[in-house]
């Protein structure tokens, strides 16, 4: 049986092109016992990779059992053998690739680059080892951190981040740049920065960003000389004529204002209502205007001339001016980014390591059409049939280092394949191009050697869901009025997309849109309705694991994941709400930690009124249930007052603590185990801080700052079997699930520019200027200016029109049996996939009192299936201190008795708490200042507390201990063998290499006293000090007791 060599399957969702892809392989891999040693099939993440390898291994073995007849009839005729050869031939295949399964080379795209750039290292000139970096946010915290810290002040760079700051805070933004120039790096990763690099080596960002500025300036300068020149004779002209703005139509909005804002160099371009005026007076005067007739003569004989004049040059600089405009607001990015690129060499150099995103980049400079054999020589494995799937997401630089090696394998007379649907291209901001596979493999392919197979049925979705999108996107290009819009869509979506419907699936199938109109926010109605729809599935018999939520992105994912949380912990629900995410729960993020984060940065910092407001909000809102926000404008004294005694009276004590315990302390103070929606992000953020003591020494700067590049954590809920999966429309890729529930769609068709979501488009300044050889980066806009770059936004608005439709498109083809969809009433413009759905659908809706609905076909109730075998999360959390976990002890309340002797232990803990902040003898008033601030004491006790602690350092020999010229250090953590943390409350360096310990207590002396500064004196002596000494002193009595062994 003759095939073409190169196979290109295209279809739509659920037609089974993995399964092509699968079959195909195992065809080829029946030639000989190990000509799977030969095949290279790829994908683009180790998941996919990994089932494609099950997949293969489990039809291989059907083929072996004899139960997989359609496959056996198919490869007996290609091979033109009876079944039983092709039996026998899948077994022994079967053993070759288990007793040679690292020949089995089934692997991601990046994987099989790698494993050709390692045999290249010489060659490529990498010293020895090298490793792939995958985290490009921590290289760009690494980047950036590194050329903040060179700046030389009054350097060109210098000035440059200083103008940004400028131009940010002039169109209201955050002018603290730091977060703004790791989003600009973010785009020294992608391939169209790279394939930018060539022409941009070279450059002199320095001298190019001066040059650009000089024509900016000038060009804007001279055309609003010119507009204001003639504008000003204008208006100038009114004035004399007893006329003002306040008599023309519109006034200040209207004709008259234009002139006037003109003449003041004011820049607007004229609209609809300027430009009518060009055609008639009448459009120039207020109907209400008592002198009409005087001003339409003066207005036909004295300004239509040079208005016109006026307008004309509008229109012959008006695009001149608004391109250097928007130059103007991107010319120190530009600079930046080409000294943040310099930085990532730098990086990558010292640091020995290769970018995932240079692989394919590297490779490029191996590969070429000449050197095939060469490369799989270097390699140790001939490849000569390549299988490519999700051809769709193949970025440029990925088809340039496939290229050469399919044409090889072609020239040899071997067979490839790829498979793909460029409807499921959704990767493009991370280089995919969908073009490729539209175009590119035909211009770069011989088209003899191309077959072309379109896989028609759909294996998945049942008739009712496969009619529906069939209609809906094959017509979807007609909802668009702008011709270039409708035009590209039509390209991808037409009736080619149309499927065929299995047998099996025929007469099934439910398909509900709702559009919301209740009073509830758009994210207040889709949990309702996402609670609903689960609800009613369990009703009719399915599980947890048959629904499928799938969101836009991670904030969504976290609404309805919280949400899911909470209706867990209904103990008399009969309802199933186990889920498992990996986008919803993102810790940081969460109540609980953005608390306790609020919690450290006051410590360090107990003037931060921002951190104290940000801890009384969580504590009044989350803890105490309150609405009243009174205490925003409480002074940092009176809101500490707003929270727990225990906590502004204890500040100094917990500050001592140890973080692991000072985090359960807070808990525990602040009844945190009470909060059962936050108890699972408590419980993770204390493995953090658990990871953290793990690894560092450091204390709450240390840890903050650990923090910021490990804080990007998400909530880990343990698989189970029967659970609701809750994705992003960027994970359901590949996924289908029995019924899929999507409760947020809504998402812009155009890009979402909004807070850290720039996107850049690089642009040709030839075509402004002959002298500037460089490109250079505009921000994406909507409603981008006119200038001469309007051709490139608007393809760039049709590609992201392209994406979002792409979305729609994937979210709804993930469903077997049923499609639930929430959405709102669309709005008078096309803008979000919410409006194009209901345009599509506006003559069948049926409208209710919350919502306008859309049904079609039945929910068959299944046989019934118990749903009791519920997860419970916690409703409190065990919180205690540490040392009542590792052993039983009476509590300190159970042993006193008196309330006299609590009051005494008060006092000497604030005594010894004020002695934290006191080095020397010199430093008493400082210290209760510092006491008095902290909320230690109050005012009116400092007079007492300093008549204390002046006789205690006074005591003669106490004082030589607080010696200003002696070393000391306060309250000193230190491990045992075992762990343990102990704490000495001073330690002095009399001499070199004499320590002397000293422990402070309160009340009467005890003999166990003694032993515990035994036990600090030996700790020290563990670590290397052979002199130690140790002291008890009794603040009550004040009195200094040696402690000898």
């Amino acid at each position: 049986m003759s095939i073409k060599p190169f196979l290109v399957y295209k279809s739509s969702a659920g037609s089974g092109k993995t399964y092509a892809l699968s079959k195909n392989y195992i065809r080829l891999a029946l030639k000989s016992t190990f000509y799977f040693k030969r095949i290279l099939a790829v994908t683009f993440t180790n998941k996919a990779a990994e089932e494609m390898k099950s997949r293969i291994l489990e039809m291989i073995d059907d083929i072996k059992k004899g139960k997989d007849k359609q496959l056996i009839i198919e490869f007996s005729q290609y091979y033109n053998v009876n079944h039983e050869e092709i039996i026998e031939r899948a077994t022994k295949l079967q053993t070759s690739l288990i007793h040679n399964y690292s020949y089995f080379s089934i692997s991601t795209i990046d994987t099989f680059f790698y494993g050709i750039i390692q045999s290249f290292t010489r060659d490529l000139k990498f010293r020895g080892v090298f490793n792939i970096e995958m985290d490009h946010e921590l290289v760009i915290n690494e980047v950036v951190a590194r050329f903040l810290s060179t700046l030389e002040k009054g350097s060109p760079i210098s000035r440059w981040l200083t103008e940004f700051s400028r131009e940010r805070l002039s169109q209201e933004k955050d002018f603290l740049v730091v977060q703004e120039i790791k989003n600009i790096a973010k785009n020294l990763f992608s391939e169209e920065y790279k394939a930018l690099v060539p022409k941009l080596k070279n450059a002199n960002y320095v001298k190019d960003v001066k040059g650009l500025k000089a024509y900016i300036y000038q060009t804007r300068k001279d055309f609003k000389k010119e507009v204001g020149l003639r504008a000003k004779k204008i208006y100038d002209f009114i004035l004399s004529n007893n006329f003002s703005v306040e008599d023309f139509s519109y006034k200040s909005s209207g004709v008259a204002g234009f002139i006037l804002k003109s003449s003041n160099g004011v820049i607007v371009e004229p609209g609809i209502r300027i430009m009518k005026c060009l055609d008639s007076s009448e459009y120039w005067i207020s109907k209400s205007f008592d002198r009409k007739h005087e001003l339409e003569k003066f207005i036909e004989k004295e300004l239509m001339v040079p208005f016109k004049e006026l307008i004309s040059i509008y229109e012959n600089g008006i695009v001149s001016y608004n391109t250097a405009t928007e130059l103007n607001n991107y010319l120190y990015a530009f600079g930046i980014l080409g000294e943040l690129y310099k930085k990532v060499i730098d990086y990558r150099d010292e640091n020995e390591v290769i970018l995932i995103s240079d692989l394919s980049e590297l490779l490029k400079e191996i590969i070429s059409n000449d050197n095939v054999p060469f490369i799989f020589e270097k390699v140790g494995n001939r490849f000569s049939n390549f299988l490519i799937d999700e051809f769709q997401d193949t970025s440029l630089l990925q088809w340039e280092n496939f290229k050469p090696l399919i044409h090889e394998s072609l020239s040899s007379g071997d067979e490839n394949l790829i498979v793909g649907d460029i409807k499921q291209s959704i990767y493009r901001w991370r280089g995919s191009k969908s073009t490729i596979m539209q175009k590119s493999v035909y211009d770069d392919m011989d088209s003899k050697a191309i077959s072309v197979n379109y896989l028609k049925n759909n294996w998945r979705s049942a008739e009712v869901i496969v009619d529906f999108n069939n209609i809906f996107f094959s017509e979807i290009s007609k909802i668009f009025s702008e011709k270039k819009i409708c035009f590209e869509l039509k390209k991808i979506y037409n009736d080619e997309l149309i499927q065929e419907v299995i047998q099996e699936k025929k007469n099934k199938g439910f398909v509900q849109v709702k559009f919301n109109l209740s009073n509830k926010t758009f994210h207040e109605a889709g949990v309702y309705f996402t609670l609903d729809t689960i609800r009613h599935l369990q009703d009719l018999g399915s599980s947890p694991g048959d629904i499928g939520i799938i969101v836009r992105n991670n904030k969504e994912a976290k609404i309805i994941a919280e949400a899911l949380l909470l209706e867990s912990l209904n103990k008399n629900s009969t309802y199933n709400y186990n889920h498992v995410s990996a986008d919803a729960l993102d810790i940081k993020s969460a109540a609980v930690v953005r608390f306790f984060i609020s919690i450290f940065r006051y410590f360090i910092n107990s003037k931060d009124r921002l951190a104290l407001s940000e801890i009384v909000y969580f504590y009044c809102n989350k803890v105490k249930k309150s609405e009243n926000s009174s205490h925003f404008v409480f002074t940092n004294e009176d809101k500490l007052k707003e929270l727990p005694k225990e906590f502004y009276r204890d500040i100094n004590t917990i500050l001592r603590l140890p973080i692991y315990e000072m985090v359960e302390r807070i808990i525990r103070i602040f009844k945190l185990n009470g909060l059962p929606d936050q108890i699972p992000y408590l419980q993770s953020f204390q493995d953090l801080v658990l990871e953290f003591k793990r690894n560092n020494n450091g204390g709450l700067i240390s840890f903050l700052k650990w923090w910021e590049e490990n804080n990007n954590k998400t909530l880990e809920i343990s698989e189970q079997i029967d659970a609701i999966s809750l994705i992003t429309i960027h994970k359901s890729k590949g996924l289908e699930f029995e019924n899929v529930i999507i409760p947020f769609c809504d998402w812009k068709l155009d890009h979402d520019t909004k807070g850290s979501k720039d996107k850049f488009l690089w642009v040709d300044l030839k075509k402004l200027d002959s002298n500037f050889e460089f490109p250079f980066p505009l921000k994406y806009k909507s409603r981008h200016p006119n200038t001469i770059y309007l051709e490139e936004f608007y393809r760039e608005k049709i590609k992201a029109y392209n994406d979002n439709i792409n979305l729609l498109y994937v979210a709804l083809t993930r469903p077997r049996s049923a499609l639930f969809i929430h959405s709102r009433k669309k709005g008078s413009l096309i803008s979000n996939v919410s409006d194009v759905l209901y345009k599509h659908l506006e003559n069948k809706l049926i409208e209710k009192k919350d919502f306008m609905l859309y049904e079609s076909g039945n929910l068959i109730k299944k046989e019934h299936i118990s749903i009791h075998d519920k997860s419970y999360i916690m409703e409190s959390y065990i919180s205690s201190p540490w040392n009542g976990r590792v052993r039983i002890k009476k509590t300190l309340d159970e042993l006193i008795t008196s309330e006299k002797q609590k009051v005494l232990i008060e006092r000497g803990k604030k005594i010894h708490d004020i002695l934290y902040h006191i080095k020397s003898f010199n430093d008493l008033e400082e210290g209760l200042d510092i006491s008095v601030n902290k909320n230690i004491i109050v005012s009116s006790e400092r007079k007492d507390f300093k008549y204390v602690l002046n006789k205690i350092l006074k005591n003669k020999d106490i004082r030589p201990f607080f010696n200003p010229d002696k070393k000391s250090n306060n309250e000193i953590e230190v491990l045992d063998k075992n762990g343990e943390v102990f704490r000495l409350d001073r330690v002095v360096e009399i001499e070199k290499n004499h320590l002397v310990v000293l422990d402070y207590k309160t009340g009467e002396e005890e003999d166990f006293h003694r032993g515990q500064v035994t036990n600090y004196k030996n700790l020290l002596k563990s670590l290397h000090y052979k002199n130690v000494s140790g002291y008890l002193i009794y603040l009550d009595s004040n009195k200094l007791i040696p402690v000898n062994e």
